[in-house]
């Protein structure tokens, strides 16, 4: 009886503890997928033109499903209160690093002087989405909404040159595998950020 009692009690704590792991695992991804959503978010909030010029120039001067780049004075030690200061504004680029064979990527962001690591086990670029039209074999990490030539909005995730100083939204979609070794089970964060500086 004992050792029938002791079989149960040593099978319960290793179902426990697998348990406790796995949602360790998925909380990590859920945390780390959040964080770098916010850094994006906060990054793109602050894109401004690069000079007073008129027309202003585009704050984005790259618009794809996985990369965006733009100018900022973000995190820049630079800046003053109200966002001036001489080389306050700079080029920074937010992009998934596609290389490598397997479905989980690197997301990362460049200030220019830095390259910091957002995310890793990014799974967008290997997960198909049906909620757009045509259905695309990737989910995209960003999404524009922008005028075109005639005022219409319009979204898409990939965006002409000659519209990109008219993107007036960023819509940020990060999937991150949250078990590498198990089916998978994405922690799945979005955002949409309105351009404070778009016209």
């Amino acid at each position: 009886i004992l050792g029938v009692v002791s079989t149960m009690l040593v099978g319960g704590w290793i179902s426990l503890q697998d348990s406790y792991g796995y949602s360790v695992t998925v909380n990590d991804a859920s945390s780390t997928a959040r964080d770098a959503v916010a850094v994006a978010g906060r990054a793109l909030r602050a894109a401004q033109p690069p000079t007073l010029a008129t027309p202003a120039p585009a704050m984005i001067t790259a618009a794809t499903p996985t990369e965006v780049d733009f100018y900022s004075a973000f995190d820049n030690a630079a800046t003053t209160a109200n966002g001036s200061g001489l080389g306050a504004v700079h080029l920074m680029r937010i992009y998934l690093d596609t290389s490598g064979s397997a479905a989980q990527k690197t997301l990362y962001w460049n200030t220019g002087s830095q390259t910091t690591k957002l995310a890793q086990n990014v799974v967008n670029n290997s997960v198909a989405n049906g909620n757009v039209t045509p259905t695309t074999s990737y989910t995209a990490i960003f999404t524009y909404g922008y005028l075109d030539a005639n005022g219409n909005f319009q979204t898409s995730d990939t965006v002409p040159s000659a519209s990109l100083a008219r993107i007036v939204s960023v819509q940020i979609h990060l999937l991150v595998d949250a078990n590498l070794n198990s089916p998978p089970r994405y922690a799945n964060i979005q955002t949409t950020v309105s351009l404070r500086n778009a016209s």
